[in-house]
């Protein structure tokens, strides 16, 4: 067996590190930054009081207050960058810690704003808004006064907030129970060498993506046992973090908390529900795609630990760094010359941290913040994924940096909703690339199917998790008791539909009844549907830029320098999608139709 040594961090030479030194040359400089901003939370709360004045007041308050912001943003990243370079280096850990402790005095001293512009009379605040100095926060205000049926008296929001920290408790008892207690009683299971050892949350998904049978059998049987034992403990807690959705939507005079959810995102919850709808039209198609994966592995009847093993061999492709940033660089060219010759710049200027080191964060990201440029941590291993996820997070930073360059500090930052839509376009127009430039039968076959185990993992799964989700707080909000046996029943019936009659769904796969009680995100409150329709979105993208259609590049390199000046679904309308219809949703099935097809073909 062959030992890695990893570089320290003193190790690293400058050109594979991101350049930090871009926002303070100096952690001096840093600490000089800290201290100067010591005075701004006091400069903002000087205002309290006085905002419905005038508009030159709360132009001036406003200004005051994005201007802390935009100040403590740069303090943070710089702080979190350096803290992530080595998880060791406890000075560059208290460095984060000092800066969050800012953020939070400066949050605590601008927690009138809101509540006071609130007060403002409605005719005051629209005239203000039309035009004068207030007038250039149009966007922010008008999102704020949308928000003011659903706003409580002053008094009434100190109690929520009060009650926030006890009522988020529900999810921090599931992340201990998961990640702590549960982990350390995780069962031993064999691996693919022979050897036997405690499962971890990490290594049960590397076991399922094993090409022994019984590894996944016996990693799928223990692992969910686990869970089955601690069910009743996670359904209560599940129990309490849907009331409190539920609770906090009924407080803010909500419909339903899903209406409440869907608010900030202007989505209509016909969005949602059109969502579920059409991939349950779509389901006899992914009934032919899991039946091609039981006849790839040579299988008479799947099984749900079937599900993760590579349906085509994984094929040995090995990349250097400037190999894969060329070939980023060479399948983004649809996207125009000016959006590579930043990217390149960025790719070659520091934007990326590029390889493992000790005590270095792990996984991937897109940071930074409005006045630095784009900061992407990798840990590159030159195997075919990493040249995806590189290609991934330059579509994140892309795009903050298009919002950056267009829009002012209060409307920069694009919503949650959108903020996967870039990644994935990045992904898919390398995905479309390499099969245009990829003769290789074995190659092709496996891009194929990589990218079809996407989309059932990104669109198929994920729908069927918001499905769940609206089913469980629908019989929270009608008065029903939530219990583990009631849901294992209603998520064990929507696999049964989801998966089909590929799957024997037999003795053996009864375990993944109990799957519901380790999503994490099912505490986040109706979050998972935006993996399905950022997917959607981005492959009805990708495929109008790739197809030459009149004007959508322009359009989508409008939506990428939109941030937050427009409503969500407007901004996406701009690229060409609308979400409000079933038609990027059907786009992105008939494309996962076609691939389908070819990969049929090529297996057959």
């Amino acid at each position: 067996m062959t030992t890695v040594h990893l570089r320290r961090r003193d190790q690293v030479p400058a050109e594979d590190r991101w350049n930090v030194a871009s926002i303070y040359a100096t952690d001096e400089a840093w600490e000089q930054a800290l201290a100067a901003a010591g005075d701004l939370p006091e400069r903002v709360a000087s205002y309290e009081g006085h905002l419905g004045e005038s508009q030159e007041v709360l132009a001036e308050a406003l200004e005051a207050y994005f201007g802390a912001n935009r100040e403590m943003e740069k303090i943070y990243v710089y702080a979190h960058l350096r803290a992530d370079e080595d998880l060791g280096n406890s000075h560059y850990q208290q460095m984060v810690d000092r800066a969050r402790s800012a953020y939070i005095a400066l949050s605590a001293a601008t927690a009138y704003l809101a509540p006071e512009i609130l007060t403002i009379p409605d005719e005051r605040i629209s005239s203000w808004i039309a035009a004068g100095p207030a007038s250039t926060y149009r966007v922010w205000l008008q999102e704020l006064l949308r928000g003011k049926p659903h706003t409580l008296s002053p008094a009434e929001e100190r109690i929520l907030a009060m009650a926030s920290e006890p009522l988020s408790t529900f999810s921090q008892v599931f992340g201990v129970l998961k990640n702590v207690d549960l982990s350390a009683r995780l069962p031993e299971a064999p691996s693919d060498d022979g050897s036997v050892d405690q499962l971890t949350h990490a290594s049960f998904i590397t076991r399922l993506e094993s090409r022994n049978r019984e590894v996944r059998r016996q990693a799928f049987e223990g692992y969910y046992r686990e869970f089955k034992g601690n069910r009743n403990t996670i359904v209560t807690t599940m129990s309490g973090a849907v009331k409190t959705h539920v609770f906090n939507a009924r407080v803010r005079n909500f419909g339903s908390a899903i209406e409440a959810s869907l608010f900030d995102d202007h989505v209509e919850v016909a969005v949602y529900d059109a969502l579920i709808a059409a991939m349950h039209n779509a389901l006899p198609v992914f009934y032919r795609y899991m039946d091609l994966r039981r006849r790839l592995l040579g299988l008479d009847k799947l099984h749900m630990y079937d599900i993760y093993v590579p349906a085509v061999p994984e094929v040995s492709l090995k990349y250097t760094f400037d190999e894969a940033a060329d070939i980023v660089c060479q399948a983004l060219a649809p996207l125009g010359q000016d959006y590579v010759s930043t990217l390149r710049q960025g790719i070659d200027g520091g934007w990326m941290d590029r390889y493992e080191n000790v005590g270095k964060h792990s996984g991937a990201y897109s940071s930074g913040c409005y006045d630095t440029q784009p900061f992407i941590l990798l840990n590159f291993t030159g195997t075919l994924d990493a040249v995806f996820t590189m290609a991934h997070e330059l579509g994140h930073s892309m795009h903050s940096w298009l919002s950056n360059h267009s829009q002012p500090y209060h409307q920069a930052d694009y919503p949650i909703l959108l903020a996967e839509v870039a990644s994935t376009t990045n992904e898919a127009l390398l995905n479309r690339y390499l099969l245009n430039t990829i003769d290789d039968r074995n190659v092709r076959a496996y891009l194929i199917d990589r990218y079809l185990d996407g989309f059932r993992g990104t669109m198929f799964r994920q729908t069927m998790f918001a499905e769940f989700e609206k089913a469980m707080h629908g019989s929270v909000e009608a008065g029903q008791p939530m219990t583990a046996d009631g849901l294992d029943a209603l998520y064990y019936g929507l696999v049964k539909e989801y998966y089909g009659d590929s799957v024997a769904f037999d003795e053996q796969d009864a375990p993944i009844a109990w799957e519901w009680a380790r999503i994490d995100h099912f505490f986040y409150n109706f979050y998972v549907y935006k993996y399905a329709t950022g997917m959607a979105s981005a492959v009805a993208i990708e495929r109008a830029i790739s197809e030459g259609q009149p004007g959508a590049l322009e359009r989508y390199l409008t939506f990428l320098k939109a941030g937050g000046s427009a409503e969500p679904l407007q901004t996406l309308k701009g690229a060409g999608v609308d979400l409000t219809t079933p038609v990027p949703v059907a786009a992105a099935l008939s494309e996962f139709e076609r691939l389908l097809g070819e990969l049929e073909a090529l297996m057959s």
